[in-house]
């Protein structure tokens, strides 16, 4: 339980400082930016929030990545991504994907999934776009 705790403790101040690494590409991309340390620690500018049809504060209070936010067909594909590039800290990686809003609509999103280590942590880095 303490272990919990202080592991919570350090994703929030994670997140912080990446907002505040991370802020100017946040303000400034035409893209939708977010970065993601698990389910609970996320964060993402407005224009991915808008994406999906919902607030800043919405999205990353999201309980489940995957099912909140990607089509049931293409999970998979999301998370063995997530697993080999961004869990391992490889390489980046670009694919599309069936992106869901809140609404309950499908888009289609074209994401690069950018790996990268904060305090010892994998967390994904990424830019989504939506695409016709």
């Amino acid at each position: 339980m303490v272990a919990q705790k202080q592991q919570e403790a350090e994703h929030e101040q994670i997140l912080r400082e990446m907002q505040e690494q991370f802020g100017p590409v946040f303000e400034q991309s035409p893209d939708g930016v977010y970065l993601y340390l698990d389910d609970r620690h996320k964060i993402c500018n407005d224009k991915l929030a808008q994406m999906f049809g919902l607030t800043k504060q919405e999205w990353s209070a999201a309980p489940n990545f995957l099912a909140d936010f990607v089509v049931e067909q293409d999970q998979e594909k999301v998370a063995t991504n997530y697993q080999r590039h961004v869990a391992m800290l490889t390489r980046p990686v670009a694919f599309r994907f069936r992106a869901l809003r809140k609404d309950g609509s499908a888009f289609n999103a074209e994401t690069e999934m950018i790996p990268i280590a904060w305090r010892g942590n994998p967390v994904a880095y990424h830019f989504v776009r939506e695409v016709k």
